[in-house]
């Protein structure tokens, strides 16, 4: 029986934790990107279609949804509500700014104290003129080989508010975990503790020694790119092997699982995987490897449950 004291944050308001039953630690589900990546694959606001999408995951099995949409992606909190209220699914939303290519304005014009109180007020108060409340803090990224003045701002802005609020930070890293143990390493010097960590996009390197290097660290390490096997991705055999390497030195409080969807072109509507795929594909793939339901429920319900949860 899962016991944390605590709610976990919800875009319909505040959850008690061991309610959010499989729960997927990084997805979108509304968003747009194009000023990123000019395709229009990377546009999607249609709500009737991600209703059904959120349906089917929902028959599937799944729970909730942790959305990383942030500042770069085009974050719509009040749609967010009202596809969660039509489909009963949780949506638990983010807050920060993605990605320095992407940032506006704010960024470049304030400190990491005055950004840290716009995301302090974003999850006590709610997003610009609404009252929907983040769950959490992120995606917040870093791009490759050092992290920038801009984002060790933005970093230090997530740590302070995190302090303050008690919300887990969710971090990108651009390709498989690189940088990841040094944005640890600036969370932890502004004083943030590595169980209010989760580092995405981990688990797609056939070799498994950098990730067990992050997972010494104590954070939460999010396989989030299930089903992605396009544009330089590997299959879910490596993420499975990944998973099962994490377990097996004694990391399986720590690992948490997720699609990554952001392409419309992922979608079941379009003949993509869908959210469901995680469920109706990589649950089964895990049971085959010989993981233990224990180690299934942990993955993918009891440890995002406590990453998520605030005092």
């Amino acid at each position: 029986m899962m016991t944390m004291q605590g709610t976990v944050t919800s875009v319909t308001g505040p959850l008690a934790p061991d309610t959010l039953g499989i729960t997927h630690s990084h997805e979108h589900i509304l968003w747009d990107y194009f000023d990123l990546i000019n395709s229009y694959d990377v546009i999607f606001d249609d709500e009737t279609v991600a209703a059904t999408e959120l349906d089917w995951f929902k028959n599937a099995g799944g729970g909730t949804l942790v959305d990383c949409t942030t500042t770069g992606l085009t974050p719509r909190p009040a749609a967010l509500r009202r596809i969660s209220e039509q489909t009963g699914v949780n949506i638990v939303l983010g807050c920060g700014w993605y990605r320095e290519r992407v940032w506006g304005a704010e960024v470049g014009e304030k400190t990491s104290a005055r950004l840290a109180e716009v995301l302090v007020h974003h999850l006590t108060t709610g997003f610009d003129d609404t009252d929907v409340v983040a769950g959490f803090i992120g995606e917040i990224g870093t791009e490759r080989h050092h992290i920038s003045p801009a984002e060790e701002r933005v970093f230090r802005a997530a740590g302070l508010a995190s302090l303050q609020t008690g919300a887990a930070i969710v971090t990108h890293t651009t390709h498989f975990g690189e940088l990841a143990l040094e944005q640890i390493d600036l969370l932890e010097e502004v004083g943030v503790a590595p169980d209010r960590i989760v580092i995405s996009h981990m688990g797609d390197r056939e070799d498994v020694d950098h990730l067990l290097r992050i997972a010494d660290r104590g954070v939460y390490l999010s396989i989030d790119n299930v089903g992605y096997e396009s544009d330089g991705y590997p299959d879910d055999s490596v993420r499975l092997r990944s998973l099962a390497a994490l377990i097996e030195h004694g990391h399986a409080d720590r690992v948490v699982l997720g699609t990554d969807i952001a392409q419309r072109s992922a979608l079941r509507s379009y003949g993509g995987r869908g959210y469901d795929w995680l469920i109706r594909d990589f649950i089964p793939k895990m049971r085959a490897a010989g993981l233990s339901e224990e180690h299934i429920v942990a993955a993918t319900v009891t440890n995002i449950a406590r990453a998520l949860t605030r005092p």
